[in-house]
C-alpha cells in the first residue's frame, strides 16, 4: 500500500510538472491596437482642440484649422465651427489662397524644400518629372566631389525614385504607387522628419535596390542632370524592389486617404515596419483626421495593448495543472497519515 501511495505521488508530481509546462507554453499575449476613441475621450479636452484651431488660424493654415474642427465633430467635442467661420473665410479668399500657394509650389518644385501643403505638392510634382530626383542626386554628388558628407538615405531614395519612374513608364503606371510612396518618404527625409531607426530600416531596404556607391563613382563622368539620371538607372536593380516597394506602397496608402503633406508629418512617429502597419490602419480609419489625432495623442495612438490569449489549450492546461496539484496534495497527505 505504501508503494502504491508513493507511486501515485510520483505520477501526480510528473503530471503537475507536465501540465505546468504546457500552461507556460500557452501563456501568450495578443497585441491589440490602442483604442483611439477612448484615448481621445480621456486624454484630450475640448479646450486643447480649440487651441489647435486657433493656432492653425494664427499660422495662416485654414486647412489644418478645418481638420481640427472635423475632428471635434467626430469625437463629440463642444466646439462650434461657426465661431471660426469668418476668420476661415478670410484666409480662404481667392487672393489669400493664391498668395499662399503659388510661391510655395514654385519653391517646392525647384528646390524640394517644402513646409506647406503647396510646397510639398510642388516638390512631389517635380519628382514625377524626374527633375526632383535628378536634382537631389546632383546635389549629393556635388557634396561627394568636394569630400563632404553625403546623405546616404537621400541618395538611395532618389536613385530608387529614378528607377521607379522608368518602371512606371515601362509598365504603363503599375509602379506609380511605389514611386509616390518613395517620393513622399524622400520629402520626409529632406525635412529631417524620419526617426534614426526608420532611416536605418529604409536604407537597408533601399541598398538592396540601389548601389549608391557605384552611382557616385559613375557620376564622375556625367556633367548634366540627364547624365546623372542615366548613371542612377545603371545602379538600380529592378529585381530587388520587393521589400522597399511594399513599404513605399504602405506610405502611399496613407497619402491617398490623408495628403502628401500629412504623411511627411506622420512619418516622424514611425520607428519600424510594425509602426508603419499600425499607422496605415489608423489612417484608413480616420483619413484626413489622422494628423490631428497623432499630434494630440502622440505615438500612443499607434501603440498596442498586450492581452493574455485565453485559448482552449490554455484553459485545458490550467485545469490539468489544478487537478494534478490537488492529486499531489492528496497523495502526499495519504503518505503522511500512514506514518
Amino acid at each position: 500500500m505504501k508503494f502504491w501511495n508513493w507511486t501515485m505521488l510520483l505520477v501526480s508530481a510528473m503530471l503537475l510538472v507536465g501540465s505546468l509546462k504546457a500552461l507556460l507554453d500557452y501563456w501568450q499575449y495578443d497585441e491589440l491596437a490602442a483604442d483611439v476613441g477612448q484615448m481621445m475621450l480621456h486624454q484630450v479636452s475640448a479646450e486643447q482642440v480649440r487651441q489647435q484651431v486657433q493656432d492653425a488660424i494664427a499660422n495662416n493654415n485654414p486647412a489644418e484649422a478645418r481638420m481640427y474642427l472635423s475632428l471635434a465633430t467626430t469625437f463629440g467635442y463642444a466646439l462650434q465651427p461657426a465661431e471660426f467661420e469668418s476668420e476661415l473665410q478670410r484666409l480662404e479668399s481667392p487672393l489669400n489662397t493664391a498668395r499662399r500657394n503659388v510661391n510655395d509650389f514654385a519653391s517646392g518644385f525647384i528646390d524640394g524644400n517644402a513646409t506647406s501643403s503647396a510646397g510639398v505638392a510642388g516638390a512631389f510634382t517635380s519628382d514625377f518629372t524626374v527633375i526632383g530626383d535628378a536634382r537631389d542626386l546632383w546635389e549629393q554628388y556635388q557634396l561627394y566631389a568636394k569630400g563632404e558628407p553625403v546623405n546616404e538615405l537621400l541618395v538611395t531614395l532618389a536613385g530608387v525614385g529614378v528607377g521607379l519612374t522608368a518602371a512606371s513608364v515601362a509598365s504603363a503606371g503599375a509602379a506609380t504607387p511605389a514611386k509616390a510612396g518613395v517620393s513622399t518618404t524622400k520629402l520626409a527625409a529632406r525635412g529631417g522628419r524620419l526617426t534614426p531607426r526608420f532611416q536605418t530600416f529604409l536604407l537597408r531596404q533601399g541598398s538592396e535596390v540601389f548601389d549608391y556607391k557605384s552611382f557616385l563613382l559613375a557620376a564622375r563622368a556625367e556633367k548634366s542632370l540627364d547624365g546623372i539620371s542615366k548613371a542612377a538607372v545603371r545602379a538600380y536593380n529592378p529585381n530587388a524592389t520587393q521589400a522597399i516597394q511594399r513599404t513605399a506602397e504602405q506610405v502611399n496608402n496613407i497619402r491617398k486617404v490623408s495628403s502628401t503633406a500629412d504623411v511627411v508629418h506622420l512619418l516622424q512617429y514611425v520607428e519600424n515596419a510594425d509602426d508603419l502597419v499600425r499607422l496605415e490602419k489608423l489612417s484608413l480609419k480616420y483619413g484626413t483626421q489622422t494628423k490631428a489625432i497623432m499630434k494630440l495623442l502622440g505615438k500612443g495612438a499607434i501603440g498596442t495593448v498586450r492581452i493574455l490569449r485565453k485559448s482552449t489549450e490554455w484553459l485545458i492546461s490550467l485545469l490539468a495543472s489544478f487537478v494534478s496539484f490537488v492529486a499531489s496534495l492528496v497523495s502526499f497527505g495519504s503518505i503522511r497519515l500512514k506514518k
